[in-house]
């Protein structure tokens, strides 16, 4: 069983590998004048992009639109793209970034008492409507409304740390590169996210259920 885990990580790392020196051939391919070798690369990030736009702005329409500026501008700065970092991160710090913009723009503001956590009454009120769906899909599609409401009601900085690390499934290293800090400002602002979604979850569960 042990050899088989070897084996497997193994392979996972030579898979990681073998991407990445994929997408710098096709990044130089592209910056030699080959626009369309792009579209490889944005048919394998596009849904990994995607989803992390989504999970920090909160809209459907709004993280496609969103994504496909991602992916436009990445396009127009793909030059500027040394190949010290691997071809993702660089391209989720675009995304973060843009998200960052976005949420400036949209002066979305925040209102979570920091040190009892309780959460503004119209929030805790709020309905998510479920349509003809089995038990279990209303129980998931409730689930996943519950944790996007709590992700949405959570500081900026803490919320991005907590969607790059446990949806992307980035390392420190990788997240403080993507977002220009320390690895130890990134564990503080997971840990800080952690207990925030720890406190909101639980009253978001409890008003949901009894509600």
């Amino acid at each position: 069983m042990e050899h088989y885990e070897a084996c497997h990580r193994q392979s996972s790392v030579m898979q990681m590998i073998s991407a990445d020196v994929e997408d710098i051939r096709i990044v130089a391919q592209v910056i030699s004048g080959d626009v369309e070798a792009f579209s490889t690369l944005v048919l394998r990030y596009q849904e990994r992009v995607y989803q992390t736009i989504y999970s920090m702005v909160g809209d459907r329409d709004e993280a496609d639109d969103l994504a496909q500026e991602v992916f436009v501008k990445a396009l127009r700065s793909l030059h500027l793209f040394r190949g010290q970092s691997q071809f993702y991160t660089w391209l989720y710090r675009i995304a973060v970034n843009r998200c960052l913009d976005h949420l400036k723009a949209r002066r979305l503001r925040v209102y979570v008492r920091e040190n009892d956590g309780e959460v503004d009454a119209a929030v805790l009120n709020a309905k998510i409507p479920v349509g003809k769906e089995t038990d279990q899909e209303a129980s998931q599609n409730e689930m996943q409304a519950i944790l996007e409401m709590a992700l949405s009601n959570i500081p900026e900085e803490y919320r991005i740390a907590f969607v790059l690390r446990e949806i992307d499934d980035l390392t420190y290293e990788e997240i403080s590169e993507v977002l220009g800090c320390s690895v130890g400002t990134v564990k503080s602002r997971l840990f800080r996210a952690r207990n925030r979604l720890q406190v909101l979850l639980r009253s978001f569960y409890q008003t949901w259920f009894e509600g």
